[in-house]
Parts: C-alpha cells; sequence; structure tokens
C-alpha cells in the first residue's frame, strides 16, 4: 500500500499544472493576499485603522481557510474538476491498462481516494499556516492585537476545532473524487469527467430548488426536506456550527400555506457526509472490479 501512495503522490504531483492551477493556487493566493494588504497597509493610515476595527485571532485566520473546501459555488467545483483529471487521466492516457494487472483493483482504486485526499488536505494545512502566521505582521502594523494568547485551553481548543474542520473537509474532498470518478468511469476522459463531475456537483447543490417546485406542483410541500440529506446542506450545517455554534437552518414560508422549517445537529450531519463518503466510494470500487479497463 506504501508503495501504491508513493507513486500515486508521485503522479499527482508530477502534473504541475493541473495541481499547480487548481489546488497550489490556494496557499499561493493566500500568500500574495498577505503581501497586498501588507502594502496597503504601509500606504494608507485610513485602512490601517478600519484594519484593527474587529479583532483579529490567529484561531480564526488558521479555521477558516477550512470552509473554502466546503463551499458549494467555487471550492468544491474546483475540488470536482481536480479529481477528475486525476481519475480521467488514467483513461485518457491509458495507464491504467499497465498498472492494473499487476495490482490489485481495490486496493489501487481506495489508495488514489486517499492520496488526492490528503494532497488537498496538506495544500489547505500550508495555506492555514500562511494565513495564521501572516496576520501577525499584518495586525502589528495597523497597530492593532494579534491574539488569543496561546494558553493550554486555547491550544486545545483550537486543535479540537481545527481537526474537525480539516476532517470535515477530507470528507469532502472524497466526496467531490467519488462524483468525478464516477464521472470519468462513464466518459474516459478528462474533458468528459469535469463536466459530468461539475453538473453531479451543481445539481446536488441546487437540488432545493427543484424539490421546492415539485413540492409546490404537486402539493407536497414538506419534498423540500429532503434537502437535508445531500452533501452541500451538511458541509454547510457543519461550517455554521463551527463558526457560530448554530445550525444551518433552513425556513420555507408559506409554501403552499405550509411554513417549513428545519435544522439539524452537528453529529446529524457529520453522520450522513461519513454516510456518503462511503456510499460513493464504495459504488466507484464497486463498479472499477468489474470494468473493462482494456477496451
Amino acid at each position: 500500500m506504501l508503495n501504491l501512495f508513493r507513486a500515486e503522490w508521485h503522479k499527482v504531483t508530477g502534473n504541475r499544472w493541473v495541481a499547480g492551477c487548481m489546488i497550489w493556487i490556494f496557499p499561493i493566493g493566500a500568500f500574495g493576499f498577505v503581501l497586498v494588504i501588507g502594502a496597503i497597509l504601509a500606504l494608507s493610515s485610513t485602512f490601517r485603522e478600519s484594519f484593527t476595527e474587529e479583532p483579529t485571532r490567529w484561531t480564526d485566520q488558521a479555521v477558516a481557510v477550512w470552509e473554502l473546501p466546503n463551499d458549494p459555488t467555487i471550492g468544491r467545483l474546483i475540488l470536482v474538476g481536480f479529481t477528475a483529471v486525476v481519475f480521467a487521466g488514467e483513461y485518457q492516457w491509458g495507464t491504467w491498462k499497465s498498472v492494473v494487472p499487476r495490482n490489485r483493483r481495490l486496493a489501487l482504486i481506495l489508495t488514489k481516494f486517499f492520496t488526492v485526499g490528503v494532497f488537498v488536505i496538506v495544500a489547505f494545512v500550508v495555506m492555514s499556516i500562511i494565513l495564521a502566521l501572516g496576520s501577525w505582521p499584518l495586525v502589528a502594523m495597523a497597530g492593532g492585537t494579534y491574539g488569543p494568547k496561546p494558553t493550554g485551553e486555547v491550544i486545545r481548543d483550537f486543535l479540537g476545532e481545527y481537526a474537525l474542520q480539516a476532517a470535515t473537509s477530507f470528507t469532502a474532498v472524497m466526496i467531490a473524487a467519488g462524483y468525478a470518478a464516477l464521472a470519468a468511469m462513464l466518459t474516459r476522459s478528462i474533458l468528459g469527467g469535469i463536466v459530468a463531475g461539475v453538473i453531479i456537483t451543481a445539481a446536488e447543490g441546487f437540488s432545493i430548488l427543484a424539490l421546492f417546485i415539485v413540492g409546490s406542483l404537486f402539493d407536497v410541500p414538506r419534498l423540500v426536506l429532503l434537502y437535508r440529506f445531500t452533501p452541500t446542506y451538511n458541509l454547510l450545517n457543519v461550517t455554521s456550527w463551527l463558526r457560530s455554534n448554530e445550525p444551518n437552518a433552513i425556513n420555507f414560508e408559506n409554501i403552499a400555506g405550509t411554513n417549513i422549517y428545519y435544522s439539524d445537529t452537528l453529529l446529524f450531519s457529520l453522520v450522513m457526509l461519513a454516510m456518503w463518503m462511503i456510499s460513493l466510494i464504495a459504488l466507484t470500487s464497486g463498479l472499477f472490479q468489474r470494468q473493462d479497463i482494456t477496451s
């Protein structure tokens, strides 16, 4: 398994343009952001005053980075595109034909999923470090205080929240990889995998509108409650719990004369995301086991 992981890691990092433009752009962008804000602070006294109006916390800076992979509009779509290239590229470049006969298919596909997840997580860990450390001199330039003081209790709370957010983001990456892998197996092309993966992800994210319309047309307003079981809702719910310690409540007023309101616990969303991840990986692995790679 370790040799498979090394081989997959080498393939992912070896595709420099894809990895750079779709993944490493995040930590590079964070570094550029710090430089630009630093330049503005150095030139504008007004901006320095406004910069310290709200307290800046290194814990918030580090954790906020993990909201990007959970974002249904940009973050997840970029991850789907990246994973589609990783999986569909094996078909388009013909590497499966030479690799699969020498390895167990299940180990091969699971290692690819794991490698993609670890690669993305490493990139966002680097990004969180850049923002957390880079904000320190920015706050100092503005004359503010950069807290909180790293006491034992603060660090324990921070590590727990950071680990939970990172684990949620890893699950989001695995779900995106599941969509992309399924699309890649059906299309066997990079462009087809990206397009199909993006469409599946977007359709799942905007399914609440379809449920709303269908429920209104057939006078079944509570049909919209099915949205609770989608990855998009549960990723947003986890983010809301971690950011403000309250659920991402959904409220529909006067749908066919009925008021629909629902909110879910953090545990509910974590369980739902785990089920989605396991189901997609299992489905992809099962299809890969039966697929004719030589055709």
